[in-house]
């Protein structure tokens, strides 16, 4: 091959990431016009961390009222101290970098996650997943309210997707389960998939977490790990239609926030059923399928889930596009059409919804049903395959036989 035509070639593989830069940078553009234009995001939530460090460095009550904004802390008093910085400085640059950061935190999560799904890393497929899940109901949400989901679920990533013999294989889980609680069942995945040095780093990691904030503030530590940490009422409306777990789904069914306690039991089965698929799904496919049945089975089966904590749809997608690309659709239907708003919402009128509004009110519920199943019929599939190998192999059947 000559040079001229290695120069051609060359400029074709240049060519490819220069337009996908222009496509990831238009698909920001236009988000950035719709939301400032349009929308006008109340970026509320980063305002509630920010009250929270300002409370630490105050010494006041991490749980009672915060100081200029409304809403309590519903976190461990560890992720306060992860929120000082933001109490140093004003409101205004303050929201602006949460964008900023969320932004680039997305772009990590998109590159984790084409890494989890086992697909070839590059410029043009980061960047493509990143202009798509932009536009995700749970990415822009968690991008409006100023929220720290993609910070964990990189976090997450970051973790998994780290050499099996790292020293450092669960801190990045034990890191997001000390400031949101909701991660730590992923620490009960890693040791039921048999990865006991990481799982007891995760936890340990937690156990650091605590002592740290202990060494801070000892009462806030207290009274969160024995009292507000099982306060559900601090969380919000359980019928909220935002909130996409099973017992969010089932206040909704049944016009009531008394959940009967048999009903309990079900969500005891859905984390049961959930976990089982994980581990099935680990031991046959590996952490692509694994982690995220583990991290839906965690959203499920909490109190509270609320549509913006279902970021996970992105490495979702990703691992979808690699190895079942026919579920894409469906994928992005339900997270990219904002289906869980077009129910009503305020003023528990979703206590009085009819029967199609409930199903439109759990289409995230009902897609993490749908994952755990294809996750357990992909397995399943997988495993008949292994066990056919061998036995073709015996026979004399493939490639490399003769007569």
């Amino acid at each position: 091959m000559g040079t001229r035509e290695v120069d051609v070639l060359d400029e074709r593989r240049t060519r490819v990431p220069v337009r996908i830069v222009v496509l990831a940078g238009l698909s920001m553009l236009a988000w950035l016009v719709v939301m400032v234009v349009l929308v006008h995001p109340a970026l509320m939530d980063v305002r509630v961390y920010r009250a929270e460090g300002r409370a630490l460095l105050d010494g006041l009550d991490l749980y009672g009222p915060l100081a200029g904004v409304h809403g309590v802390n519903t976190y461990p008093p560890f992720a306060a101290l992860v929120f000082v910085p933001a109490a140093l400085a004003p409101v205004g640059i303050v929201e602006v970098a949460s964008v900023v950061v969320n932004l680039l935190l997305l772009v990590v999560v998109c590159w984790q996650s084409v890494r989890l799904a086992g697909g070839r890393v590059s410029l043009a497929t980061v960047g493509v997943l990143a202009a798509v899940a932009l536009w995700a109901e749970p990415v822009t949400t968690s991008l409006l309210y100023g929220q720290i989901n993609l910070a964990l679920l990189a976090l997450v990533l970051w973790d998994v997707n780290l050499p099996s013999d790292s020293r450092l294989r669960g801190v990045g889980i034990g890191l997001a389960a000390g400031i949101k609680v909701t991660p730590g069942l992923l620490v009960v995945y890693l040791l039921l998939t048999g990865r006991v040095r990481a799982a007891a780093t995760a936890a340990g990691t937690v156990l650091v977490t605590i002592g740290v904030t202990a060494l801070v503030d000892v009462g806030a530590t207290w009274t969160y790990w024995t009292q507000h940490l099982f306060d559900f009422g601090r969380m919000g409306r359980l019928e909220n239609a935002a909130n996409q777990s099973v017992r969010g789904w089932l206040v909704r069914v049944h016009h009531t926030r008394d959940t009967p306690p048999a009903e309990m039991l079900i969500v005891l089965a859905v984390l049961v059923a959930g976990l089982a698929v994980a581990v099935f799904a680990h031991r046959r496919l590996g952490d692509a399928w694994g982690l995220p049945a583990a991290a839906l089975t965690g959203l499920l089966v909490s109190p509270i889930s609320w549509s913006h904590h279902w970021v996970w749809c992105v490495p979702i997608l990703a691992v979808l596009w690699a190895q079942a690309r026919v579920w894409v659709v469906p994928t992005l239907f339900v997270f990219w059409t904002y289906v869980v708003w077009l129910v009503p919402h305020g003023h528990s009128v979703e206590l009085g919804l009819d029967r199609l509004q409930i199903a439109w009110s759990g289409a995230y519920a009902i897609f993490a049903f749908g994952f755990l199943a294809l996750a357990a019929v992909t397995s399943a599939r997988a495993a008949t395959l292994s066990t056919a190998a061998p036995s073709r192999a015996e026979c004399g059947v493939g490639a490399d036989a003769g007569p």
